[in-house]
């Protein structure tokens, strides 16, 4: 039955992005775009079973981002048993996270390399870009400029 607020529910499909160099998975969760709402903004969601370093050099983009990890425990929201790595700034300032933990990227803020080196039970992942049509991703430094990622 359609109904008059239909407008403001989306079930978002899944969806899976391989790396361009050699194949792997390093998404897949259920991904909420744009156009689902007409607003400017895109939210991925993955559950996370397996440490995981992605392929992204620091980078930029033209949009403000926050990147969130918690637990996937429904009975306690503090049982991480994770840890994530991520480089912030021109300095690629180190942050490891061994608690639930989100970070906000400010438009044109330098960020990553990102890495999950420990997984001892699976963790929620979320990506949630305040942008929509237009988004760009441009390498931070000089000699990572040109190529794909």
């Amino acid at each position: 039955m359609a109904g008059k607020y239909d407008k403001y529910i989306a079930h978002p499909p899944r969806r899976q992005i391989h790396a361009e160099d050699d194949g792997r998975t390093v998404f897949d969760g259920l991904w909420v775009n744009n156009k689902m709402f007409n607003y400017n903004f895109n939210m991925g969601h993955q559950f996370v079973k397996k440490p995981f370093k992605s392929n992204n050099p620091c980078h930029t983009h033209n949009f403000d981002e926050f990147l969130g990890w918690y637990g996937g425990n429904p009975a306690d929201p503090e049982d991480f048993g994770a840890e994530i790595v991520l480089y912030l700034g021109a300095e690629l300032e180190k942050h490891v996270f061994t608690r639930p933990t989100i970070v906000f990227l400010p438009k044109g803020f330098p960020h990553c390399p990102l890495e999950i080196t420990k997984v001892e039970r699976p963790i929620i992942q979320i990506e949630i870009m305040l942008a929509g049509e237009g988004m760009t991703r441009e390498p931070y430094f000089e000699q990572d400029k040109g190529k794909k990622h």
